[in-house]
């Protein structure tokens, strides 16, 4: 195959699941609310007809109030481990809308990977997911598949709201004094709550927007926090916090809506001397991370991961 046929398959590849969202977005504006809408939207995000890969071991886990799910690879080390959040606007998403990733990545990085079903807004406000989250976290730096064993080296990543929480977590652990993740892998992020002063250009983003990313926010906190709480927007860190972040990758899209939030917190990270990557893919929809089987690009973001993982661990 040259060159040329291969990016045109890619394009089309593309524009095929940009139509797909397009069509969920648009069945979306029927919903009476943005909680049934988002779930909607999130329930069928990835449901392009695609033939999924699930070649891990699954393993159930039982916390109080919430649960999850070890995808263990046919060769885990399983003295490294990740943690998987899922997206999905901190109000949609469960592990049935990732497990089809998550399985990719546990094989990609040789790892078992707890993928966890936290509790949601607006049911469960804020700090209630993201203390699932930290709990969560804090049973894998000691438990494995296996049984208790302190961890070698805890990653934890995260697509979207997820993103914001892994990036949460880190600040969290770091703000008690408590252990820090040994990496952070950061999908399509939601960094920052606060204003922007100056709109962002050239963004084509039919799922995200200035106006649902405000709806969210109300829905998550509910008047419960600030917006500028590090836990809340990572952005708003302090640089004392984020220079005591661990090494970090930053995968967005040139063209989705929270494409800038990426581009920023890699700055500060930068600025305060964390090893941090950010990769920007060119003309892809938000959490593209979705579609493995539909898009090179995905594969190829997937790699990256695994890459960054090896790197960071042997440091």
């Amino acid at each position: 195959m040259t060159s040329m046929s291969s990016g045109r398959q890619a394009a089309t590849a593309i524009g095929e699941v940009k139509q797909h969202l397009s069509g969920l977005a648009e069945k979306a504006g029927s919903f009476p609310d943005m909680v049934s809408a988002t779930r909607y939207v999130m329930g069928n995000y990835s449901e392009t007809g695609a033939n999924r890969v699930f070649d891990c071991r699954v393993q159930p886990v039982a916390f109080e109030g919430f649960s999850g799910e070890w995808v263990i690879p046919a060769d885990a080390d399983e003295g490294l481990r990740g943690v998987y959040i899922h997206g999905g606007g901190w109000i949609a998403g469960s592990p049935d809308t990732h497990r089809h990733l998550v399985h990719m990545l546990a094989a990609a990085t040789r790892r078992p990977i707890l993928l966890i079903d936290y509790r949601l807004a607006p049911e469960h406000r804020f700090p209630q997911g993201l203390n699932d989250c930290v709990e969560a976290f804090e049973f894998v730096l000691k438990h494995g598949p296996s049984g208790a064993a302190d961890a070698r080296s805890v990653a934890l990543f995260g697509d979207s709201a997820g993103g914001n929480l892994v990036a949460a977590v880190a600040a969290d652990m770091i703000m008690r004094g408590g252990t820090v993740p040994s990496a952070l892998v950061m999908m399509s992020p939601a960094l920052d709550f606060r204003p922007y002063p100056e709109p962002s250009e050239g963004i084509d983003d039919g799922i995200c927007s200035e106006a649902g990313f405000t709806a969210l926010a109300d829905l998550y906190l509910q008047g419960d926090a600030t917006i500028h709480d590090p836990r809340v927007s990572p952005s708003a860190a302090s640089d004392d916090i984020l220079a005591r972040f661990p090494p970090s990758l930053l995968q967005t899209t040139s063209v989705e809506y929270l494409r800038d939030q990426s581009v920023k917190f890699a700055g500060r990270l930068w600025a305060n001397g964390v090893s941090a990557h950010l990769s920007v893919q060119p003309d892809l929809p938000h959490a593209f991370h979705l579609f493995p089987q539909e898009l090179a690009n995905t594969r190829f973001a997937i790699a990256e991961i695994a890459h960054f993982l090896e790197v960071s661990d042997q440091n």
